[in-house]
């Protein structure tokens, strides 16, 4: 793995690109959910779209977003790749319009001194897979596997690092449960059905991960290629109440060990397997498909660290799980925890191998406090303590022994996030959403003196 640490940003093509029909790139998911059926809109009133974003795909605000990279002293970035910009079709010809703007994009980057971290699968496909069932068709293995082909042989040359795909968990059992129930009218909690559902499509996307890893170590690939995984450690919320230390429990085999399992194990835990089981699950593991998650763990594991979770027990969520926010100011993602986060990274090295890790998202947004410009200035105290804090625990776990080889903060500016649209803002740079105009923020310079610092 990489000698040097790598201090980055991440963001990703949707949440930043807009350019939603332009240079040939079909519609996409994400493309139908806000625009088709408005999804944003029918969560939070607001009628907004990834349409524009922040604008990023265009090249004279990419170069000024790249400008400020270099003032940060970033030595890394991730980005992802749209898989409907680059295969419009989702399978078949790929676009050389979308090949020829990412490849000037990862030149920039390296001219810069800067290296680029590439996520193959960032939540969002071809709208026309869709229509075949997407993830839940047991082809979109093979959609997937042909894709990431086209994109590791167009970018390999440039590319040292690729992540095959992003926080599973959250987009299969959280997302698309809500962009499901908002579509047909319901409330938009996640429902212990659709966590049964969902975790068929769950497993294609492993396999999918597992596949193109082992395709690219056959095709002799020296590109090294993980994964990013949305880990958060879980406690009960009362621990002297029996159901919430069993949801706690359960909780973190759901999210943590059943994804981490697969991937150092070759093999799902049984008591989550049982649980899906349990909740109508048709879910089955083949014995080549355990070859597979065993034959291709990855060279690096991805880690987006946000919260800890403090897990109560609730007859009406998803298997009987709810979380409570104790917090005085809450963050968008959960309780802030950085302690959490140093236990996390010496958990995955005691427990699953002693893997080498990136942190590839850590972040906060506070949605009303902290980012509104006054005077030129945004002072945003909070995430200024937040990402201060979560580095020192990080670089703490780094010392003691976990194979952390770097830390990428979400995101270098505000952007589309998702569902909930503009209102969260995690960006260390604001930005005006109706006139694209940056303004850093004070947490941009307290980064950039943690990177002047060093990791030690």
């Amino acid at each position: 793995m990489t000698q040097t640490f790598l201090w980055g940003t991440a963001s990703s093509a949707y949440q930043s690109e807009g350019a939603w029909r332009s240079d040939g790139k079909s519609l996409s998911n994400w493309d139908v959910y806000t625009n088709t059926h408005r999804v944003v809109e029918r969560l939070t009133g607001r009628p907004e779209t990834g349409n524009v974003a922040i604008n990023a795909y265009d090249p004279a605000q990419w170069r000024a977003d790249l400008a400020l990279m270099r003032q940060l002293g970033l030595t890394a970035h991730r980005l992802s790749l749209s898989w409907a910009r680059l295969i419009p079709d989702g399978v078949g010809a790929v676009n050389p319009l979308a090949v020829a703007h990412y490849r000037a994009v990862i030149t920039d980057l390296r001219d810069a001194g800067i290296t680029p971290v590439v996520t193959l699968y960032h939540w969002d496909h071809p709208a026309a897979l869709d229509e075949r069932g997407g993830w839940h068709n047991p082809e979109s293995v093979e959609w997937f596997r042909a894709y990431a082909r086209a994109a590791i042989a167009a970018f390999s040359d440039l590319v040292e690092l690729f992540v095959t795909v992003n926080e599973p968990f959250i987009d299969l059992f959280l997302v698309e449960p809500m962009v499901q129930n908002l579509v047909a009218g319901l409330p938009a909690r996640p429902t212990s059905a659709q966590y049964a559902q969902q975790v068929v499509a769950a497993h294609h996307w492993m396999l999918a991960h597992a596949s193109v890893v082992r395709d690219a170590r056959e095709a002799g690939c020296r590109a090294r290629i993980g994964i990013s995984l949305p880990l958060s450690p879980t406690i009960p919320s009362d621990p002297s109440r029996t159901e919430d230390v069993a949801a706690a429990a359960l909780q973190d085999g759901l999210r943590n060990r059943w994804f981490l399992d697969a991937l150092f194990c070759g093999d799902y835990p049984d008591d989550v397997m049982a649980a899906y089981h349990d909740h109508g699950s048709t879910l089955h593991v083949a014995a080549a498909d355990r070859v597979l998650l065993r034959s291709a763990q990855p060279d690096f594991l991805g880690i987006n660290y946000y919260a800890q979770a403090h897990v109560a027990a609730d007859p009406e969520g998803p298997f009987g799980i709810g979380f409570v926010n104790p917090d005085p100011v809450p963050a968008c993602n959960g309780p802030v925890r950085p302690q959490a986060l140093h236990d996390l990274l010496l958990r995955v090295r005691e427990d699953f191998g002693d893997p080498h890790m990136m942190i590839t998202e850590n972040g906060a947004g506070f949605i009303g406090h902290d980012d509104t410009p006054a005077d030129g200035r945004v002072a945003d105290d909070l995430r200024s303590d937040y990402v201060t804090r979560h580095v020192d625990a990080a670089l703490a776990a780094r010392r003691e022994g976990a194979k952390l080889d770097g830390y990428f903060l979400w995101s270098l500016c505000d952007n589309f996030e998702w569902l909930w649209g503009t209102a969260p803002r995690f960006g260390l740079v604001h930005v005006d959403m109706a006139t694209q105009r940056r303004t850093p923020k004070d947490s941009f310079s307290i980064y950039a003196a943690l990177i002047a610092r060093g990791a030690g």
